[in-house]
């Protein structure tokens, strides 16, 4: 099987902590950000996260793929119900405009594979800026101003679940919450609340997923 995604993208990050966890064999293929065609020959959409069976049948939409492989991996992981994750998500998205203009910026900065040429950065500031309502390099001249509107968010987050309070597992929260934390990672000395920062490396250790502290912008 073979795992199409971004290496920034929140939602393929769903599937691959899904992956790893359950140690399901599939090969992550990274496509660039502007290859259209790819998609579109796999699930008539441009989207990722795909996964393509053996057969050549293929998937799209996140949290499906992520069940998918839920399924298909070891029975001896299972992964913990939902709790009541929204009211943390809603307190993410109230800053959701901050964390957009400092993501978005750096996504194109940091190396990532989706990123290689010219062409596909390009393709991705053209549509991020028409989001965020301003050119990338003024999202980055207001960093100071993002940053301390999302850490007045994380500093008030209401408390996270971590894996060690369940034996080392992971939730199907922690599949919706953790990878747009992970993100905030290539914001360089943002500051985040030791509770917070622990639960990104533990999430990040047991899904064997990377984050970007070590090459923050």
């Amino acid at each position: 099987m073979k795992l199409y995604l971004y290496d920034h993208c929140p939602f393929c990050v769903r599937a691959e902590m899904v992956a790893h966890y359950k140690r399901v064999p599939v090969e992550q293929v990274y496509l660039l950000n502007d290859d259209e065609a790819s998609c579109f020959a796999l699930i008539g959409a441009k989207q990722v996260p795909i996964l393509q069976f053996d057969d050549g049948r293929a998937m799209g939409e996140s949290l499906d793929i992520a069940r998918k492989l839920d399924e298909l991996g070891d029975a001896a992981r299972p992964i913990r119900p939902h709790g009541d994750y929204l009211p943390i998500q809603e307190h993410i998205n109230q800053v959701r405009l901050a964390i957009w203009c400092l993501l978005f910026p750096r996504d194109i900065a940091l190396d990532l594979p989706e990123f290689a040429t010219q062409a596909a950065r390009d393709y991705f500031q053209v549509k991020k800026e028409q989001i965020i309502q301003r050119p990338f390099a003024q999202a980055l001249a207001e960093t100071a101003e993002h940053k301390a509107t999302v850490e007045a968010m994380l500093a008030s987050l209401p408390p996270l679940d971590p894996p060690s309070a369940h034996g080392d597992t992971l939730g199907w929260d922690d599949v919706l919450l953790y990878p747009g934390l992970r993100n905030l990672s290539m914001v360089k000395d943002l500051a985040f609340p030791p509770a917070v920062r622990a639960y990104i490396e533990a999430v990040s250790r047991l899904t064997a997923t990377a984050t970007y502290f070590d090459r923050a912008i």
